[in-house]
Protein backbone atom coordinates (compact mmCIF):
# COMPACT_ATOMS: atom_id res chain seq x y z
CA UNK A 1 0.00 0.00 0.00
CA UNK A 2 2.83 2.40 0.73
CA UNK A 3 3.88 2.78 -3.07
CA UNK A 4 0.26 3.70 -3.74
CA UNK A 5 0.40 6.49 -1.52
CA UNK A 6 0.80 9.40 -3.91
CA UNK A 7 -2.09 8.37 -5.87
CA UNK A 8 -4.27 7.83 -2.12
CA UNK A 9 -3.32 11.72 -1.80
CA UNK A 10 -4.61 12.57 -4.66
CA UNK A 11 -7.72 10.89 -4.25
CA UNK A 12 -7.78 12.43 -0.96
CA UNK A 13 -7.42 16.04 -2.78
CA UNK A 14 -10.41 14.87 -5.09
CA UNK A 15 -12.57 14.46 -1.75
CA UNK A 16 -11.21 17.65 0.03
CA UNK A 17 -11.98 20.00 -3.02
CA UNK A 18 -15.57 18.29 -3.37
CA UNK A 19 -16.34 19.46 -0.03
CA UNK A 20 -14.67 23.27 -0.48
CA UNK A 21 -16.72 23.96 -4.04
CA UNK A 22 -19.40 23.52 -2.03
CA UNK A 23 -18.57 25.92 0.77
CA UNK A 24 -17.63 30.05 0.72
CA UNK A 25 -13.72 29.60 0.71
CA UNK A 26 -12.32 32.58 -1.53
CA UNK A 27 -9.92 32.02 -4.28
CA UNK A 28 -6.62 32.61 -3.19
CA UNK A 29 -7.26 30.18 -0.29
CA UNK A 30 -8.66 27.60 -2.20
CA UNK A 31 -5.49 27.80 -4.36
CA UNK A 32 -3.06 27.58 -1.71
CA UNK A 33 -4.47 24.52 -0.04
CA UNK A 34 -4.27 22.78 -3.76
CA UNK A 35 -0.80 23.97 -4.35
CA UNK A 36 0.30 23.08 -0.98
CA UNK A 37 -1.48 19.85 -1.07
CA UNK A 38 0.14 19.14 -4.88
CA UNK A 39 3.35 19.93 -3.46
CA UNK A 40 2.78 16.86 -0.71
CA UNK A 41 1.96 14.85 -3.99
CA UNK A 42 5.02 15.51 -5.35
CA UNK A 43 7.72 15.37 -2.61
CA UNK A 44 5.56 11.57 -1.92
CA UNK A 45 6.99 10.44 -5.09
CA UNK A 46 10.46 10.83 -4.08
CA UNK A 47 9.70 10.10 -0.44
CA UNK A 48 8.37 6.65 -1.67
CA UNK A 49 10.20 6.29 -4.68
CA UNK A 50 11.90 2.89 -3.39
CA UNK A 51 8.43 1.32 -2.55
CA UNK A 52 7.01 2.58 -6.32
CA UNK A 53 9.74 1.19 -8.08
CA UNK A 54 10.25 -2.16 -5.73
CA UNK A 55 6.35 -3.00 -7.19
CA UNK A 56 5.26 -3.30 -3.67
CA UNK A 57 1.66 -3.18 -4.12
CA UNK A 58 -1.39 -4.57 -2.88
CA UNK A 59 -2.26 -7.72 -4.38
CA UNK A 60 -5.65 -6.99 -5.54
CA UNK A 61 -4.21 -3.32 -7.75
CA UNK A 62 -0.97 -5.92 -9.17
CA UNK A 63 -3.29 -6.95 -11.62
CA UNK A 64 -4.62 -3.78 -12.73
CA UNK A 65 -1.59 -0.97 -12.53
CA UNK A 66 2.16 -1.22 -12.69
CA UNK A 67 5.22 0.95 -11.36
CA UNK A 68 8.33 1.51 -12.62
CA UNK A 69 10.85 4.10 -13.34
CA UNK A 70 8.53 4.68 -16.68
CA UNK A 71 5.54 5.18 -14.77
CA UNK A 72 7.64 7.41 -12.22
CA UNK A 73 8.73 9.99 -14.62
CA UNK A 74 5.12 10.13 -16.43
CA UNK A 75 3.68 10.77 -12.82
CA UNK A 76 5.82 13.15 -11.22
CA UNK A 77 5.94 15.41 -14.79
CA UNK A 78 2.48 15.32 -14.52
CA UNK A 79 2.11 16.35 -10.79
CA UNK A 80 4.25 19.31 -11.59
CA UNK A 81 2.37 20.12 -14.50
CA UNK A 82 -0.96 20.13 -12.22
CA UNK A 83 1.11 22.41 -9.85
CA UNK A 84 2.07 24.66 -13.16
CA UNK A 85 -1.82 24.60 -13.97
CA UNK A 86 -2.78 25.92 -10.72
CA UNK A 87 -0.24 29.14 -10.40
CA UNK A 88 -2.00 30.07 -13.53
CA UNK A 89 -5.68 30.09 -12.26
CA UNK A 90 -4.03 33.06 -10.20
CA UNK A 91 -4.17 35.15 -13.27
CA UNK A 92 -7.43 34.58 -14.31
CA UNK A 93 -10.84 37.00 -13.50
CA UNK A 94 -12.77 35.75 -10.84
CA UNK A 95 -16.30 36.15 -12.17
CA UNK A 96 -15.61 35.29 -15.73
CA UNK A 97 -13.62 32.38 -15.47
CA UNK A 98 -13.16 31.18 -11.93
CA UNK A 99 -15.04 28.71 -9.97
CA UNK A 100 -14.21 26.35 -7.21
CA UNK A 101 -15.50 23.40 -8.75
CA UNK A 102 -12.66 23.89 -11.65
CA UNK A 103 -10.38 22.65 -8.81
CA UNK A 104 -12.16 19.75 -8.13
CA UNK A 105 -12.20 18.50 -11.51
CA UNK A 106 -8.45 19.47 -12.39
CA UNK A 107 -7.68 17.19 -9.23
CA UNK A 108 -9.95 14.44 -11.09
CA UNK A 109 -8.24 15.09 -14.36
CA UNK A 110 -4.97 14.61 -12.80
CA UNK A 111 -5.63 11.43 -11.20
CA UNK A 112 -7.13 10.20 -14.06
CA UNK A 113 -3.93 10.91 -15.95
CA UNK A 114 -1.82 9.23 -13.65
CA UNK A 115 -4.24 6.40 -14.18
CA UNK A 116 -3.61 5.66 -17.97
CA UNK A 117 -0.19 5.86 -17.25
CA UNK A 118 0.33 3.22 -14.52
CA UNK A 119 -2.40 0.72 -15.63
CA UNK A 120 -1.52 -2.57 -16.85
CA UNK A 121 -4.81 -3.60 -18.62
CA UNK A 122 -6.90 -2.79 -21.25
CA UNK A 123 -10.00 -1.77 -20.20
CA UNK A 124 -8.47 0.10 -16.67
CA UNK A 125 -6.85 2.43 -19.08
CA UNK A 126 -10.54 3.18 -21.17
CA UNK A 127 -11.82 3.78 -17.24
CA UNK A 128 -8.88 6.21 -16.26
CA UNK A 129 -9.35 7.97 -19.95
CA UNK A 130 -13.00 8.54 -19.53
CA UNK A 131 -12.31 9.67 -15.70
CA UNK A 132 -9.11 12.01 -17.38
CA UNK A 133 -11.72 13.33 -20.38
CA UNK A 134 -14.53 13.86 -18.36
CA UNK A 135 -13.49 15.88 -16.06
CA UNK A 136 -11.53 17.92 -19.07
CA UNK A 137 -14.93 18.24 -20.96
CA UNK A 138 -16.43 19.86 -17.85
CA UNK A 139 -13.08 21.98 -17.09
CA UNK A 140 -13.68 23.30 -20.86
CA UNK A 141 -17.69 24.36 -20.56
CA UNK A 142 -17.42 26.12 -17.13
CA UNK A 143 -16.16 28.88 -18.52
CA UNK A 144 -20.21 29.22 -19.90
CA UNK A 145 -19.06 31.13 -22.74
CA UNK A 146 -20.53 29.86 -26.41
CA UNK A 147 -17.23 29.46 -27.64
CA UNK A 148 -16.44 27.02 -24.69
CA UNK A 149 -19.61 25.13 -24.61
CA UNK A 150 -18.89 24.69 -28.22
CA UNK A 151 -15.60 23.31 -27.50
CA UNK A 152 -16.29 20.77 -24.82
CA UNK A 153 -19.79 19.56 -26.94
CA UNK A 154 -17.80 19.11 -29.50
CA UNK A 155 -14.67 17.73 -27.71
CA UNK A 156 -17.49 15.57 -25.80
CA UNK A 157 -19.05 13.98 -29.18
CA UNK A 158 -15.77 13.28 -31.27
CA UNK A 159 -14.03 11.87 -27.58
CA UNK A 160 -17.59 9.01 -27.45
CA UNK A 161 -17.13 8.04 -30.81
CA UNK A 162 -13.41 7.35 -30.24
CA UNK A 163 -14.08 5.54 -27.28
CA UNK A 164 -16.54 3.00 -28.98
CA UNK A 165 -13.99 2.32 -31.12
CA UNK A 166 -11.23 1.39 -28.24
CA UNK A 167 -14.55 -0.59 -26.54
CA UNK A 168 -14.64 -2.49 -29.97
CA UNK A 169 -10.86 -3.06 -30.21
CA UNK A 170 -10.78 -4.05 -26.63
CA UNK A 171 -13.66 -6.85 -27.17
CA UNK A 172 -11.94 -7.65 -30.54
CA UNK A 173 -8.72 -8.43 -28.69
CA UNK A 174 -10.05 -10.21 -25.61
CA UNK A 175 -12.42 -12.62 -27.80
CA UNK A 176 -9.28 -13.97 -29.91
CA UNK A 177 -6.69 -13.84 -26.64
CA UNK A 178 -8.51 -14.14 -23.66
CA UNK A 179 -6.67 -11.67 -22.02
CA UNK A 180 -6.76 -7.42 -21.80
CA UNK A 181 -3.38 -7.73 -19.57
CA UNK A 182 -0.89 -5.73 -21.34
CA UNK A 183 2.09 -8.39 -20.28
CA UNK A 184 -0.04 -11.09 -21.69
CA UNK A 185 -0.48 -9.78 -25.12
CA UNK A 186 3.06 -8.75 -25.34
CA UNK A 187 3.68 -12.52 -25.72
CA UNK A 188 2.08 -13.13 -28.61
CA UNK A 189 4.64 -14.26 -31.43
CA UNK A 190 2.09 -14.13 -34.31
CA UNK A 191 -1.24 -12.07 -33.44
CA UNK A 192 -4.50 -13.07 -35.48
CA UNK A 193 -5.99 -10.57 -38.06
CA UNK A 194 -8.68 -9.84 -35.61
CA UNK A 195 -6.11 -9.38 -32.54
CA UNK A 196 -4.12 -6.79 -34.84
CA UNK A 197 -7.21 -5.05 -36.00
CA UNK A 198 -8.43 -4.69 -32.69
CA UNK A 199 -4.95 -3.28 -31.47
CA UNK A 200 -5.05 -0.82 -34.09
CA UNK A 201 -8.93 0.17 -32.89
CA UNK A 202 -7.01 1.05 -29.41
CA UNK A 203 -4.20 2.81 -30.86
CA UNK A 204 -6.68 4.95 -33.33
CA UNK A 205 -8.42 6.01 -29.68
CA UNK A 206 -5.07 7.27 -28.45
CA UNK A 207 -4.13 8.68 -31.71
CA UNK A 208 -6.82 10.50 -31.47
CA UNK A 209 -5.92 11.92 -27.88
CA UNK A 210 -2.62 12.46 -29.06
CA UNK A 211 -4.28 14.65 -31.62
CA UNK A 212 -1.52 13.17 -34.27
CA UNK A 213 -2.21 13.48 -38.31
CA UNK A 214 -5.46 12.09 -39.51
CA UNK A 215 -7.21 12.71 -35.91
CA UNK A 216 -6.05 16.77 -35.53
CA UNK A 217 -9.01 18.73 -36.45
CA UNK A 218 -10.89 18.43 -33.66
CA UNK A 219 -8.22 19.67 -31.40
CA UNK A 220 -7.56 23.29 -32.97
CA UNK A 221 -11.47 24.37 -32.17
CA UNK A 222 -11.33 22.95 -29.13
CA UNK A 223 -7.80 24.01 -27.64
CA UNK A 224 -9.01 26.94 -28.85
CA UNK A 225 -12.45 27.00 -27.78
CA UNK A 226 -10.84 26.20 -24.36
CA UNK A 227 -9.38 29.01 -21.39
CA UNK A 228 -5.51 29.54 -22.27
CA UNK A 229 -4.31 27.71 -18.86
CA UNK A 230 -6.36 24.80 -19.61
CA UNK A 231 -5.22 24.78 -23.50
CA UNK A 232 -2.00 24.56 -21.73
CA UNK A 233 -2.74 21.46 -19.39
CA UNK A 234 -4.63 19.83 -22.69
CA UNK A 235 -1.67 20.08 -24.32
CA UNK A 236 0.97 19.32 -22.08
CA UNK A 237 0.02 16.60 -19.33
CA UNK A 238 -3.07 15.13 -21.20
CA UNK A 239 -0.81 15.19 -24.33
CA UNK A 240 1.97 13.46 -22.08
CA UNK A 241 -0.20 11.04 -20.39
CA UNK A 242 -1.66 10.10 -24.03
CA UNK A 243 1.90 9.27 -25.80
CA UNK A 244 2.93 7.46 -21.66
CA UNK A 245 -0.09 5.43 -22.57
CA UNK A 246 0.83 4.84 -26.13
CA UNK A 247 4.48 3.86 -25.41
CA UNK A 248 3.33 1.62 -22.98
CA UNK A 249 1.10 -0.52 -25.14
CA UNK A 250 2.27 -0.12 -28.39
CA UNK A 251 6.20 -0.58 -27.58
CA UNK A 252 6.78 -1.20 -24.48
CA UNK A 253 4.29 -4.10 -24.59
CA UNK A 254 4.60 -5.03 -28.38
CA UNK A 255 2.97 -8.60 -29.48
CA UNK A 256 4.26 -9.05 -32.41
CA UNK A 257 3.01 -5.87 -34.41
CA UNK A 258 6.00 -4.19 -34.33
CA UNK A 259 6.34 -3.75 -38.19
CA UNK A 260 2.84 -2.61 -38.65
CA UNK A 261 3.25 0.20 -36.16
CA UNK A 262 6.66 0.97 -37.39
CA UNK A 263 5.19 1.72 -41.19
CA UNK A 264 2.29 3.46 -39.53
CA UNK A 265 4.58 5.69 -37.19
CA UNK A 266 6.58 6.76 -40.07
CA UNK A 267 3.89 7.65 -41.73
CA UNK A 268 1.96 9.94 -39.45
CA UNK A 269 5.64 11.74 -38.18
CA UNK A 270 5.87 12.90 -41.62
CA UNK A 271 2.80 13.98 -42.36
CA UNK A 272 2.42 15.28 -39.05
CA UNK A 273 5.62 17.24 -39.59
CA UNK A 274 4.75 19.10 -42.51
CA UNK A 275 0.58 19.73 -42.17
CA UNK A 276 1.20 21.36 -38.66
CA UNK A 277 4.07 23.86 -39.99
CA UNK A 278 1.35 24.48 -42.70
CA UNK A 279 -1.49 25.32 -40.50
CA UNK A 280 1.19 27.75 -38.35
CA UNK A 281 2.66 29.34 -41.00
CA UNK A 282 -0.78 30.90 -41.84
CA UNK A 283 -1.73 31.43 -38.50
CA UNK A 284 -1.34 35.44 -36.32
CA UNK A 285 -2.93 34.07 -33.39
CA UNK A 286 -0.12 33.20 -31.07
CA UNK A 287 -2.50 30.54 -29.48
CA UNK A 288 -3.61 28.47 -32.87
CA UNK A 289 0.14 28.93 -33.33
CA UNK A 290 1.29 26.91 -30.23
CA UNK A 291 -1.58 24.37 -31.00
CA UNK A 292 -1.18 23.40 -34.43
CA UNK A 293 3.01 23.48 -33.66
CA UNK A 294 1.90 20.77 -31.02
CA UNK A 295 0.84 18.39 -33.97
CA UNK A 296 4.50 19.26 -35.36
CA UNK A 297 6.05 18.39 -31.87
CA UNK A 298 4.50 14.98 -31.77
CA UNK A 299 5.36 14.58 -35.38
CA UNK A 300 9.41 14.58 -33.81
CA UNK A 301 7.94 12.28 -31.21
CA UNK A 302 6.91 10.12 -33.74
CA UNK A 303 10.40 9.77 -35.49
CA UNK A 304 11.64 7.87 -32.55
CA UNK A 305 8.38 5.40 -32.02
CA UNK A 306 9.12 4.55 -35.53
CA UNK A 307 12.70 3.73 -35.40
CA UNK A 308 12.23 2.10 -31.95
CA UNK A 309 13.41 -1.75 -32.44
CA UNK A 310 14.78 -4.02 -30.08
CA UNK A 311 18.03 -2.44 -30.21
CA UNK A 312 17.47 0.96 -29.87
CA UNK A 313 15.97 2.92 -27.22
CA UNK A 314 13.07 4.98 -26.66
CA UNK A 315 14.98 7.17 -24.29
CA UNK A 316 15.00 10.04 -27.05
CA UNK A 317 11.21 9.80 -27.68
CA UNK A 318 10.33 10.14 -23.84
CA UNK A 319 13.07 12.52 -23.31
CA UNK A 320 10.94 14.86 -25.62
CA UNK A 321 7.50 14.19 -24.95
CA UNK A 322 8.97 15.69 -20.83
CA UNK A 323 10.37 18.37 -21.72
CA UNK A 324 7.80 19.42 -24.36
CA UNK A 325 5.04 18.81 -21.81
CA UNK A 326 6.58 21.28 -19.62
CA UNK A 327 8.10 23.62 -21.92
CA UNK A 328 4.10 23.99 -23.36
CA UNK A 329 2.91 24.52 -19.83
CA UNK A 330 5.08 27.50 -19.26
CA UNK A 331 4.39 28.81 -22.90
CA UNK A 332 0.59 28.67 -22.12
CA UNK A 333 1.51 29.80 -18.75
CA UNK A 334 2.80 33.14 -19.40
CA UNK A 335 0.07 33.88 -22.14
CA UNK A 336 -2.68 33.90 -19.61
CA UNK A 337 -0.74 35.54 -17.00
CA UNK A 338 0.19 38.72 -19.70
CA UNK A 339 -3.20 38.55 -21.56
CA UNK A 340 -6.01 36.32 -19.30
CA UNK A 341 -8.30 34.93 -21.95
CA UNK A 342 -8.09 37.82 -24.51
CA UNK A 343 -7.71 36.68 -28.17
CA UNK A 344 -3.52 36.97 -28.46
CA UNK A 345 -2.19 37.86 -32.36
CA UNK A 346 1.25 38.30 -33.08
CA UNK A 347 1.27 41.83 -32.77
CA UNK A 348 -0.69 41.92 -29.49
CA UNK A 349 3.31 40.70 -28.11
CA UNK A 350 4.56 44.00 -29.54
CA UNK A 351 6.86 45.94 -27.08
CA UNK A 352 5.95 43.28 -24.06
CA UNK A 353 9.53 43.31 -22.97
CA UNK A 354 9.28 47.32 -21.54
CA UNK A 355 6.24 45.91 -19.33
CA UNK A 356 7.88 42.74 -18.73
CA UNK A 357 11.34 42.18 -19.52
CA UNK A 358 11.99 38.64 -17.45
CA UNK A 359 8.54 37.35 -18.79
CA UNK A 360 9.29 38.68 -22.44
CA UNK A 361 12.80 36.90 -21.99
CA UNK A 362 11.23 33.59 -21.05
CA UNK A 363 8.74 33.45 -23.50
CA UNK A 364 11.63 33.93 -26.55
CA UNK A 365 13.47 31.35 -24.77
CA UNK A 366 10.58 28.92 -24.99
CA UNK A 367 10.21 30.23 -29.10
CA UNK A 368 13.53 29.32 -29.35
CA UNK A 369 13.57 25.81 -27.57
CA UNK A 370 10.77 25.40 -29.69
CA UNK A 371 12.70 26.02 -32.74
CA UNK A 372 15.79 23.72 -31.42
CA UNK A 373 18.52 26.79 -30.97
CA UNK A 374 21.62 25.26 -29.62
CA UNK A 375 21.44 25.51 -25.92
CA UNK A 376 18.28 25.11 -25.42
CA UNK A 377 16.59 22.43 -23.91
CA UNK A 378 14.55 21.58 -27.49
CA UNK A 379 17.74 21.47 -29.21
CA UNK A 380 18.69 18.38 -26.99
CA UNK A 381 15.67 16.97 -27.45
CA UNK A 382 15.98 17.03 -31.11
CA UNK A 383 19.42 15.44 -31.31
CA UNK A 384 18.13 12.62 -29.36
CA UNK A 385 15.17 11.97 -31.47
CA UNK A 386 17.12 13.00 -34.96
CA UNK A 387 19.79 10.73 -33.69
CA UNK A 388 17.88 7.62 -32.76
CA UNK A 389 16.38 7.41 -36.66
CA UNK A 390 19.84 7.93 -38.28
CA UNK A 391 21.23 4.80 -35.44
CA UNK A 392 18.11 2.57 -36.61
CA UNK A 393 18.94 3.06 -40.23
CA UNK A 394 16.01 5.81 -40.75
CA UNK A 395 17.71 8.84 -41.95
CA UNK A 396 15.11 10.04 -44.46
CA UNK A 397 12.78 10.51 -41.02
CA UNK A 398 15.51 12.40 -39.77
CA UNK A 399 15.97 14.20 -42.82
CA UNK A 400 12.35 15.09 -42.85
CA UNK A 401 12.41 16.26 -39.39
CA UNK A 402 15.55 18.45 -39.93
CA UNK A 403 13.41 20.13 -43.33
CA UNK A 404 10.54 21.34 -41.07
CA UNK A 405 12.21 22.14 -38.02
CA UNK A 406 13.83 25.00 -40.74
CA UNK A 407 10.29 25.71 -41.74
CA UNK A 408 9.20 26.12 -37.92
CA UNK A 409 12.12 29.23 -37.33
CA UNK A 410 9.63 31.60 -39.58
CA UNK A 411 6.47 31.74 -37.49
CA UNK A 412 8.51 31.09 -34.16
CA UNK A 413 10.54 33.94 -35.18
CA UNK A 414 8.02 36.48 -36.12
CA UNK A 415 6.91 36.21 -32.81
CA UNK A 416 10.08 37.37 -30.98
CA UNK A 417 10.71 39.96 -33.79
CA UNK A 418 7.13 41.24 -32.47
CA UNK A 419 8.24 41.25 -28.60
CA UNK A 420 11.46 43.04 -29.09
CA UNK A 421 11.29 45.39 -32.66
CA UNK A 422 7.99 46.31 -32.93
CA UNK A 423 5.69 49.39 -31.84
CA UNK A 424 3.10 48.49 -29.51
CA UNK A 425 0.04 49.89 -30.80
CA UNK A 426 -1.56 50.61 -26.77
CA UNK A 427 0.44 50.30 -23.64
CA UNK A 428 0.26 46.89 -22.01
CA UNK A 429 -0.09 47.44 -18.07
CA UNK A 430 0.89 44.55 -15.89
CA UNK A 431 -0.32 44.92 -11.59
CA UNK A 432 2.76 44.64 -9.73
CA UNK A 433 0.95 41.42 -7.53
CA UNK A 434 0.41 39.82 -11.18
CA UNK A 435 4.39 40.77 -12.39
CA UNK A 436 5.79 39.29 -9.56
CA UNK A 437 4.29 36.11 -10.13
CA UNK A 438 5.13 36.54 -13.57
CA UNK A 439 8.92 37.08 -12.72
CA UNK A 440 9.13 33.95 -10.59
CA UNK A 441 7.91 31.70 -13.25
CA UNK A 442 9.80 33.07 -15.82
CA UNK A 443 12.87 32.83 -13.81
CA UNK A 444 11.38 29.31 -13.64
CA UNK A 445 10.73 28.66 -17.16
CA UNK A 446 14.26 30.47 -18.19
CA UNK A 447 16.47 28.05 -15.67
CA UNK A 448 14.66 24.63 -16.91
CA UNK A 449 15.36 25.62 -20.58
CA UNK A 450 18.61 27.14 -20.33
CA UNK A 451 19.96 24.43 -17.38
CA UNK A 452 18.55 21.13 -19.23
CA UNK A 453 19.50 22.33 -22.01
CA UNK A 454 23.65 23.03 -21.69
CA UNK A 455 23.59 19.84 -20.09
CA UNK A 456 23.48 21.26 -16.55
CA UNK A 457 21.13 18.68 -15.59
CA UNK A 458 18.91 15.74 -16.47
CA UNK A 459 15.05 15.10 -16.22
CA UNK A 460 15.63 11.61 -16.86
CA UNK A 461 18.90 11.07 -16.48
CA UNK A 462 18.28 11.74 -13.11
CA UNK A 463 15.51 9.13 -12.53
CA UNK A 464 17.79 6.71 -14.69
CA UNK A 465 15.37 5.98 -17.40
CA UNK A 466 16.60 4.06 -19.55
CA UNK A 467 13.73 2.33 -22.00
CA UNK A 468 14.47 -0.07 -24.17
Amino acid sequence: MIALTPFLLSIAAIVANIFLSVTKINKISLLGINLAFWAVILISFFVFRVELLGGDLPFFCAEFISLGQFEFIFCVIITFLTIIFLATIYFSDDESYFKSELIALANLAAFGMMGMIISSEIITTLIFIEIASISIYAMIALNSSSKSIEAAFKYFLLSSFMSAFYLLGAALIFGTTQSTKYEILSKLSSPSLITTIGVLMVIAMIFFKIAIFGFYRWSIDVYYGASTSITGYLAGAFKLASFGLLIKFALLYSGGWDEILAIIFSVIAIFSMFIGNFLSLKEIDVKKILIAAGIVHAGYIFINLASFNGDSSLFAGVYYIAIYAITTGFAFLLLNAFFKDQRVEIDSLAGIYKSSPLGALAFTLICLSFIGFPYTVGFLGKVYVFSSAFESGNAYLAIFGIINTIISVYYYLRIIISIYFKSPTQAIIIPKCRAVWIGILSILATLFIVLEGVGAGSILGYFNLIVG
